[in-house]
């Protein structure tokens, strides 16, 4: 019993020292967005563009003029970086330059597929 209270305190101090490494997210204007099909079309654009993914987040700041998507930096796994998804080689040209500029890095060219369809990585040095 003593061993269980230990361990489960232990994963509380854990996930409270891991805390402060959840990505934090951030707006970014976008321009008018007219509704939730338009910021699925825009923000993971808007986002990626600065080397993060959007959250799937947004919110109107000036009524049919502006607009901002939440957006969180990509979670680092190694110098591999989050993409979103990536179909072929063409598209990983499109994407991967700026995922990792946008965490100070360039692209080594490499990328793969971590959840088909859903997520795929660029690596970056």
């Amino acid at each position: 019993m003593r061993l269980i209270g230990v361990f489960l305190l232990t994963l509380v101090l854990l996930g409270g020292a891991l805390e402060p490494l959840r990505a934090q997210p951030y707006n970014v204007e976008a321009g008018p967005i007219w509704n939730n099909m338009d910021a699925q079309n825009k923000c993971p654009g808007v986002c990626g563009g600065l080397g993060a993914r959007w959250n799937g987040q947004w919110h109107t700041t000036v009524q049919g003029q502006m607009s901002v998507c939440s957006c969180e930096k990509h979670r680092r796994r190694g110098h591999e970086f989050e993409a979103g998804p990536i179909w072929n080689d063409a598209d990983a040209q499109g994407k991967c330059p700026a995922v990792c500029g946008g965490q100070g890095r360039s692209w080594t060219g490499q990328w793969h597929t971590t959840v088909p369809g859903r997520m795929s990585v660029c690596a970056c040095r």
